[in-house]
């Protein structure tokens, strides 16, 4: 940009457009597989399965090629549109609506409801979590299984998400510079994007806000929902968390 203030927008908009290209890195295929090591850990065998805050739907598809009967809900519209485009790109009949994880009104209950790649550390406040929790057991079959993710309060205070990617030839480049607040335990990621489209490069920045919570305060909430918790590890293994971990995976079931 020619030395102008980069536009602002709120998160999950702009981006939207260069999501997929920016992720294409990301093994999304490689989440489901272990997703279905924990349902094998567990003896789950769902049929049906809800992405919650599925994004552009890369893990909906992944879980649908697997043969899972899928829907996603996510709350960004722009990142929905790109969804429903590539379903009717891949010929898939699945169903993406727009909700709030927090307060869930979907025609049908599931086997299993998944929340991955720390969507839930959007949330800024306690209630808002316990409200995700309950929602996402009120969208459940009973014995049905909850799986997430979370970002640990590690992974925010080291400033793990100050990254970028500035090569010039990248269809996408981006620079991020993440700051932690102790008192608030909120993360504030500032995220510049510049992003080449029909031989023009576009420049506009999203603010995100992460907010890590302790394992056990976790656990309470989900005991507080009515969930049983099967299982916690570091992410993508079946290790116990430990002081730096930066991810954790939990595994809880409706009773």
């Amino acid at each position: 940009m020619s030395g102008s203030q980069a536009e602002r927008h709120p998160q999950f908009t702009e981006v939207a457009r260069a999501y997929d290209e920016l992720m294409a890195g990301v093994p999304y295929r490689r989440w489901v597989d272990y997703v279905e090591k924990l349902l094998k850990q567990v003896r789950a065998s769902p049929r049906t399965v809800l992405d919650i805050a599925c994004g552009t739907g890369n893990v909906t598809f992944a879980l649908a090629d697997r043969g899972y009967e899928v829907a996603g809900v996510d709350l960004s519209a722009p990142m929905l549109a790109i969804a429903r485009r590539k379903a009717c790109r891949y010929r898939r009949d699945i169903p993406f609506f727009q909700g709030d994880m927090r307060c869930l009104s979907l025609p049908e209950r599931y086997d299993l409801a998944v929340c991955l790649y720390d969507s839930l550390n959007y949330l800024l406040s306690p209630d808002d979590v316990q409200q995700a929790f309950a929602s996402a057991y009120q969208v459940l079959h009973p014995g049905g299984h909850y799986i997430f993710d979370v970002n640990t309060i590690y992974a925010l205070r080291e400033n793990l998400f100050t990254q970028h990617c500035l090569d010039p030839d990248a269809p996408v480049r981006y620079d991020w510079r993440s700051s932690y607040n102790a008192e608030t335990g909120i993360a504030e990621v500032v995220m510049d994007f510049w992003v080449r489209e029909q031989g023009r490069v576009q420049h506009f920045t999203e603010v995100h806000h992460e907010r890590a919570y302790t394992e056990q305060e976790l656990l309470d909430w989900l005991a507080r929902a009515g969930f049983e918790t099967l299982a916690v590890y570091e992410a993508y293994s079946f290790r116990p968390p430990h002081p730096d971990s930066d991810r954790l995976y939990f595994v809880a079931r409706r009773p």
